[in-house]
């Protein structure tokens, strides 16, 4: 479940299987120590190279696809195959979750500390902190079906809430079992391989602030759990996870948050993106949580704060093909200063996008007003990227304030109207206010 940044090829190592046994007996108790919770059996440990990783998350991503219905889907095999290809050389362990086994690659991890500047000699003892780490997984497993809790979750938010949870307290233990054990320096490695404590910025890498979110704030929020009810109040969420990434940033708000509009709002939203759709276009839509306005907000530099704000989120999406879709955003805030610093953001990084292109020869873009629909504060962004004479791409955002609620449309080659769109946002709007 769980990666440990990139890793190159990889040179020769003399960590064998065995070894890895004796460190799994040696480190397996002080985890079942750390978590309260007994093993009923310790994974059998398999030292494992990039493409035995790459069969074991292929095999997983196709049993979940397949027990969600979504299995027969080619698409959606030849994502699993991609996702699976580009996650293997991530994994220094990975317990897999379909045949019990804990994986462990010497040689990734012995690269990743080694690009770091990281001294041979802290091989073996990050061994251990990551042998310690998937472990926890084992008995995440044993206690709660890590497996039926992903195909349980409600949405795409509430499974990246559960990974936050299952990481974060895979972290929380290792850390406590590597100070046990005299690990501190092979701890302190795999938390920064790991980007448990990065700080978060405006502009950060997309992958530095996952990570940070999932293993920094995960732990986090496992640790305020711990503090408050012990293991057992951890045991219990890692039963009976939040519905929303928000029960991760703020696990103290009992509100739930951010709160779920209801379906006869959610139908609206659907045909509010459906409306700047082509014909054949296939729609998906989903409540949109914390981590993802975060990674947004990320993505253009704006103030991750505005976040704090969310009550409520949903996305539309709506694909033409690999070169054209469409998106409706609607975000209800606290009230209407967060939905007008939420558009105003954006607006201050389209006209910073469109100042720093003003000179390219081959993309030009413009920030501007959208006065098509009554608003408290609006802002445009449109940007052409002619790669070649008969290849033009186009991309449009449009963001209107009105009230506590922000809806945003981006069009990627798109065949909708400015009329058609301003009518798209009124009946967002119309049917949440």
């Amino acid at each position: 479940m769980s990666g440990f940044l990139w890793a190159t090829a990889a040179g020769a190592s003399t960590v064998t299987e065995a070894e890895l046994r004796v460190m799994r007996d040696e480190v397996a108790p002080v985890v079942a120590e750390v978590a309260g919770m007994e093993f009923r059996e310790l994974p059998e440990i398999v030292l494992a190279d990039s493409g035995l990783l790459a069969r074991v998350v292929l095999a997983e991503q196709r049993h979940l696809l397949t027990a969600s219905g979504q299995g027969a889907s080619v698409e959606a095999q030849r994502d699993a195959e991609e996702t699976a290809t580009a996650m293997a050389p991530a994994f220094a362990g990975k317990y897999g979750f379909l045949d019990h086994r804990l994986y462990v690659s010497v040689e990734g991890l012995e690269d990743a500390l080694a690009i770091q500047g990281y001294p041979a000699w802290l091989l073996r003892p990050a061994l251990r902190v990551v042998i310690a780490h998937e472990l926890v997984h084992a008995l995440q497993d044993q206690q709660v079906d890590l497996g039926r809790s992903v195909l349980a979750a409600p949405s795409g938010d509430a499974v990246m809430a559960l990974n936050c949870l299952v990481e974060g307290h895979a972290v929380w233990v290792h850390e406590q079992v590597g100070a046990r054990l005299g690990l501190d320096e092979a701890v302190t490695a795999i938390d920064e391989l790991l980007g448990t404590d990065t700080p978060f910025r405006r502009r950060m890498d997309p992958r530095e602030f996952q990570q940070r979110y999932v293993y920094g704030l995960g732990r986090d929020s496992v640790a305020w759990h711990a503090d408050h009810g012990g293991t057992t109040a951890v045991w219990a969420v890692l039963a009976s996870p939040p519905p929303s990434t928000a029960g991760i940033v703020a696990p103290w708000d009992d509100a739930g948050r951010p709160l779920a509009f209801t379906a006869k709002e959610r139908h609206a939203l659907v045909r509010a993106g459906e409306r700047l759709a082509g014909r054949g276009w296939s729609a998906d839509a989903a409540p949109l949580g914390d981590f993802e306005l975060r990674d947004q907000l990320v993505r253009v530099g704006a103030d991750q704060g505005l976040a704090d704000a969310l009550r409520a989120g949903f996305n539309t999406r709506v694909v033409g093909g690999a070169m054209a879709g469409v998106e409706v955003q609607v975000l209800q805030f606290d009230d209407a200063a967060g939905a007008r610093a939420y558009v105003q953001g954006m607006r201050r990084q389209a006209e910073d996008q469109a100042e720093r292109v003003g000179r390219d020869p081959f993309i030009t873009a413009t920030a501007t007003n959208f006065d098509r629909v009554r608003g408290d504060t609006s802002a445009r962004e449109a940007v052409t990227v002619s790669l070649f004479d008969d290849l033009v791409e186009h991309l449009g955002k449009v963001w209107v304030a009105r009230g506590p609620h922000a809806v945003q449309v981006v069009l990627v080659n798109s065949p909708a109207t400015d009329r058609q769109v301003a009518q798209s946002i009124e009946s967002a709007f119309r049917a949440i206010e």
